[in-house]
């Protein structure tokens, strides 16, 4: 343990250099020369990501044209950014989404078989509507308190809080099969702000599409993680290298491209075989290994490096797969 520490404060030493992990400390050993008996998926090696189109949102009638383009471009942001997604032209999604109106369609069991013929190409489609759209004003008159101690009045300004609300709800539909993929429980967003009034009459919602906008965006923001977790991007660890001490760290090829920035925190995951005794057939699934944490992204922009964790180190070998998380300090450009 007491190792542990210490490499990691030599790693915050060297954090202001170049590199924040001295790779000239480690080097391959008959350790490393061992690889996983199950490799990934193929898709996995070539981290080819699922092509997705996002199409245009339902929206109440009397937002009619106003909501729906903000959503769309949340989502897509989400997805591209984030998830382990590749997002297909907006003119191909509105090309489909004109051939047939699905952002009605929303129930778990709706009828997505045209998918099938008409997403050439698309993997999945991201659709849904907003929904329990509206705003409000309430106005607070001016109040006056007595303070005791200093025997003064204070009378405070009248004002007036603007609020508005929007539920986003969300279906991924695989297109090979016409079924959903994933059914997100609605997102809801609030906001409300507050301003200083003469009187009640100047109590109002003057933009109610603004207010609800910032509801959708809101409602948007609540989606990242659910998103993330549900589509994650895999990639796998290639190349450990060991120090003279024991220590090691590994090589992944997910980097900056990827989304991935040090201090990031990812999976280790293996594939094992499962038997389907009924089918009598084999099947591959993950075991979750560790958690860990990117140590540095500032190689090149598809790859990374990691430190191995003391306690799972013997299980640590080319051709595990990594898995990306959700992390809280992923900022998308819609949202700044």
């Amino acid at each position: 343990m007491k190792k542990s520490v210490c490499f990691l404060l030599s790693l915050a030493f060297l954090s202001g250099c170049a590199h924040s992990v001295e790779v000239g400390m480690f080097k391959e050993t008959p350790l490393d020369q061992k690889t996983a008996d199950i490799l990934p998926p193929q898709h996995v090696i070539d981290k080819k990501q699922p092509k997705v189109a996002v199409l245009p949102f339902g929206e109440p009638s009397e937002y009619r044209g106003k909501l729906k383009s903000g959503a769309q471009e949340g989502i897509t942001q989400i997805v591209s950014k984030g998830c382990g997604m590749e997002v297909v032209e907006r003119s191909q999604a509105q090309s489909l989404f004109e051939e047939k109106k699905f952002a009605g369609s929303l129930d778990v069991g709706a009828d997505f078989s045209d998918l099938i013929k008409m997403a050439q190409g698309i993997d999945y489609v991201i659709l849904g509507s907003i929904t329990n759209t509206g705003t409000g004003a309430s106005f607070t008159p001016s109040q006056t308190t007595y303070d005791k101690k200093t025997g003064k009045s204070y009378t405070s300004k009248p004002y007036c809080t603007v609020s508005g609300h929007a539920t986003m709800n969300v279906r991924v539909v695989n297109a090979s099969t016409g079924t959903i993929a994933q059914a997100f429980q609605p997102f809801k967003g609030t906001v409300s702000g507050i301003f200083e009034v003469s009187d009640s009459s100047q109590c109002r919602v003057n933009d109610p599409v603004s207010v609800v906008n910032q509801a959708v965006a809101d409602a948007i923001k609540k989606s990242k993680r659910p998103f993330f977790e549900a589509f994650p991007r895999y990639g796998y660890l290639y190349k450990t290298m060991t120090g003279a001490d024991g220590r090691r760290i590994a090589y992944i090829n997910l980097g900056k491209l990827d989304g991935i920035k040090a201090g990031d925190d990812v999976e280790l995951v293996r594939y094992v075989k499962e038997v389907d005794r009924v089918r009598k057939i084999e099947r591959l699934t993950i075991q979750k290994i560790t958690d860990v944490q990117i140590a540095e992204t500032d190689l090149q922009d598809d790859r990374s490096i990691i430190i191995i964790p003391e306690e799972v180190s013997a299980l640590v070998m080319p051709g595990l797969a990594v898995k990306t998380k959700y992390n809280g300090n992923i900022l998308l450009d819609f949202f700044q």
